[in-house]
């Protein structure tokens, strides 16, 4: 998807050489961003007494995994005493006994991984002595400059999943005395059998960190972001959470790209109603919209949807709008997120006129 790496660069470039503003979208008024929920069970007992002194009173979703500045568990793990295309685990950021997903009690492990010189960093769930999953890859052009911020385990989008989000620190490569170090986000929503990469969403988190201050890249700060009312429902509440509504618009557009009609089918509030060719129709059930998936998804919405952006999305009072309005969601009476609405009239472009 070019469209999205080029914006991706541009939003790197602006990181490195701006000073981006602190805070992120807000549109609603009410309450300041609740902190981040503190109810996500840890890896193991031993590192949550460590970072918090006490059993009794840590907090089992952050700070427990995240290390003390001065105690980086890679400050003395150097790229350049590796030898050339080597892997090497990092004891202090893996954790046994996770149960993530579909995977049960794996060890979360770390790894500083080398390649023609340039180092980053790889995360696996292994099992026994196999590696059952191995994360998608991010950053892989920066090189990793020997920090963890800190790895967590969080549900972000209400779904009864943890997800994973990590922070990592990077370095420019224009030399010694020009290159500069900056934090970057990676978020991978849990889908059972596969961790997806919310690229978009990641990203945006950084904009709203002061990405040069490493001290800024705590759990508790990311998830606040990830945790402030920054869409509207009107309904007298405080409003949406960054991190439900762009990780939900990130997984709908990954639905459409992949084909995954099934997944699609769960995310929407029936019934549903649309209009087709005139007429309008009435989706009562996931089983009727597999039925009639090619005339809901037309050329037009599947355009429209991989067009779109997935943060910093337009709101009114009937819901949050992905691409051109191809697709509206927002929250439902059980307070889950769902696709509400499908229209087929939206603005789309589709330059080599493909049918």
């Amino acid at each position: 998807m070019k469209y999205l790496k080029t914006r991706i660069n541009k939003i790197i470039i602006a990181v490195l050489f701006c000073i981006l503003p602190a805070g992120g979208l807000t549109a609603c008024k009410g309450p300041a961003a609740p902190p981040a929920e503190t109810n996500t069970q840890i890896p193991s007992e031993s590192a949550a007494a460590e970072a918090a002194g006490t059993q009794e009173n840590f907090s089992p979703e952050y700070p427990a995994l995240t290390p003390e500045r001065e105690n980086s568990p890679t400050s003395d793990v150097s790229s350049e005493n590796l030898p050339y295309d080597s892997e090497t685990i990092i004891e202090e950021q893996s954790f046994s006994g996770m149960d993530l997903g579909d995977y049960r009690n794996v060890r979360f492990t770390t790894s500083l991984v080398t390649r023609d010189g340039q180092s980053h960093i790889r995360y696996s769930l292994v099992s026994g002595e196999e590696t059952a999953y191995t994360f998608p890859d991010a950053y892989s052009s920066w090189h990793f400059e020997d920090t963890i911020n800190f790895i967590t385990f969080h549900d972000i989008n209400g779904d009864g999943k943890k997800d994973v989000i990590t922070s990592e620190q990077y370095t420019t490569g224009a030399g010694s005395e020009d290159a500069r170090i900056f934090s970057m986000v990676r978020i991978y929503l849990n889908q059972g059998k596969e961790f997806l990469f919310a690229e978009g969403l990641s990203i945006s988190i950084g904009n709203s960190l002061e990405v040069s201050d490493g001290d800024a890249y705590t759990a508790e700060n990311v998830l606040s972001v990830l945790s402030e009312p920054a869409y509207c429902n009107f309904d007298g509440t405080d409003g949406w959470t960054k991190g439900e509504i762009e990780s939900f618009a990130f997984l709908v557009k990954e639905d459409v790209l992949t084909d995954d009609k099934e997944s699609l089918s769960r995310k929407v509030r029936y019934p549903l109603h649309i209009v087709r060719d005139g007429s309008e129709r009435q989706i009562n059930s996931p089983e009727e919209f597999l039925e009639n998936y090619d005339l809901i998804l037309n050329l037009q919405v599947i355009y429209d949807v991989e067009g779109s952006e997935t943060e910093g999305l337009f709101w009114n009072q009937n819901g949050v709008m992905l691409g051109t309005g191809a697709v509206w969601f927002g929250k439902t009476e059980d307070g889950t997120v769902k696709i509400t609405a499908i229209p087929a009239e939206v603005q789309y472009c589709n330059p080599l006129n493909v049918d």
